[in-house]
């Protein structure tokens, strides 16, 4: 909710409400749950299904702070509530995201703190932004070095998927490999997300169309977690 059009929709509010309560939902959900509800044959991985975990609540943080700032707090400053709110879905949704991604794929253990420290120099700039007020530090800078990031990772996690790849051909002939090009489905999902967030300039069809691909999101790795199943890497 870049703008104040959001809050004065009703339509959207339900909206934003019923993406927030859905993603609160799938957290309990994943945390509660040992077993699938919707693919009881199937043993999905305890690992992802807590990262998953994390990143609803990722989500419903989001909308939690995006709402209560630009209603309660920062209401007569757009500036810097949109910077600090960005910054804190960069810092939270990207990184989780990516470990989500990296929990799918079983063949070994990749490393996630080098992401996480990839976003040290988002909240420097973005620190920059508010002090100075200057977009071009808090918007420009913020949003192309996101975007570095992520496309950095998408090479990144094309080698690893190959690499999963000829794991799964290696050790599971017989299965149906599925699972890998599904990723990479997420993957663009996710950058479409991001492209329509952070351009959005208070835009309010870019706004309901964020919340429409957050839902498809929550129940994509819904049905990914409940579905792929957890192989032994010890071949």
């Amino acid at each position: 909710m870049y703008d104040y059009q959001g809050l004065q929709d009703v339509f959207f509010i339900m909206l934003y409400g019923m993406a927030g309560f859905f993603a609160m939902l799938a957290c309990v959900y994943l945390l509660l749950r040992c077993g699938n509800a919707f693919a009881e044959d199937v043993r999905s991985s305890c690992v992802l299904r807590r990262w998953t975990a994390a990143f609803m609540a990722a989500i419903v943080a989001s909308h939690v702070w995006w709402y209560v700032l630009g209603t309660y707090f920062l209401t007569d400053d757009r500036l810097v509530r949109n910077i600090t709110t960005i910054m804190l879905d960069h810092v939270t949704l990207v990184p989780l995201t990516m470990a989500v991604l990296l929990a799918m794929l079983q063949d070994r253990r990749r490393p996630l703190w080098p992401w996480l420290l990839a976003q040290a120099p988002e909240v420097l700039a973005a620190a920059l932004g508010i002090a100075g007020r200057s977009e071009f530090w808090g918007y420009k800078v913020v949003h192309y070095w996101q975007l570095g990031v992520i496309a950095v990772f998408v090479v990144y996690y094309i080698i690893a998927l190959r690499q999963y790849e000829r794991w799964l051909l290696d050790n599971y002939a017989d299965l149906e490999h599925k699972e890998v090009w599904q990723s990479m489905v997420f993957i663009i999902v996710l950058l479409a997300v991001y492209m329509v967030y952070t351009s959005n300039a208070g835009e309010l069809v870019r706004e309901y169309l964020s919340q429409v691909i957050t839902l498809v999101i929550i129940a994509f790795l819904l049905w990914r977690v409940e579905t792929l199943q957890e192989l032994d890497n010890e071949l």
